[in-house]
């Protein structure tokens, strides 16, 4: 639905709920002279003035004005975001535009490259100049958590500004884990002795 029918749609819901809420004033604070010239509306009010049917009468306007609530808060919040995507502003001659799934794929197989990590995840959002990034790595038990941690982050510097033309906003956020040792290499298999020849 474009925004022109939305905006119709909640005019609608919203003058509904005003004269529903007239409706009400009127029914509990209207004297017989305005109800006599306010029409069928008004003769009805006016026929039945006690409590009872003033009641069922409010109760039926708040309902409806439940219902227009409901459908301005329906028009009103926003659909199911689309996913992110950044402009590429390095392209030169055309419109680039990548969305940051491909950006998180890409950065988790870098990283993954770095001999220290055995597990990355990469959280990318965009911003209003350009990319946060916030990483998970599991790391080997004997790697040197400081170096292991400046690879990482200098190699995310490098795929997203220098690889993909795209600022980076900020130093990523790392979070790091130590995974399990490495299971040790197999034995190296011993050589059958010839068989002797009789």
């Amino acid at each position: 639905m474009d925004a022109f029918n939305r905006a119709a749609i909640v005019g609608l819901a919203f003058a509904w709920v005003i004269l529903m809420a007239l409706v009400i004033l009127l029914a509990w604070g209207a004297d017989s002279e305005t109800i006599d010239r306010l029409g069928d509306l008004v003769s009805y009010l006016n026929d039945h003035t006690d409590n009872a049917s003033k009641l069922i009468l409010t109760l039926g306007a708040a309902a409806l004005i439940v219902l227009s609530l409901t459908v301005i808060v329906a028009e009103l919040v926003p659909a199911e975001p689309a996913a992110a995507e950044v402009r590429l502003e390095s392209v030169t001659g055309a419109t680039a535009i990548l969305p940051t799934e491909a950006i998180t794929q890409r950065l988790e197989q870098e990283l993954r490259s770095l001999p220290p990590v055995q597990e990355a995840q990469a959280m990318v959002a965009t911003r209003d100049r350009g990319l946060a990034v916030a990483l998970n790595l599991t790391l080997a038990p004997d790697a040197n958590v400081a170096t292991a941690t400046e690879e990482a982050c200098h190699l995310v510097q490098e795929t997203i500004e220098q690889k993909m033309g795209v600022a980076l906003v900020g130093l990523p956020t790392v979070q790091i884990r130590f995974g399990p040792p490495a299971p040790p290499p197999p034995p190296p298999k011993a050589d059958a002795p010839d068989e002797e020849k009789a």
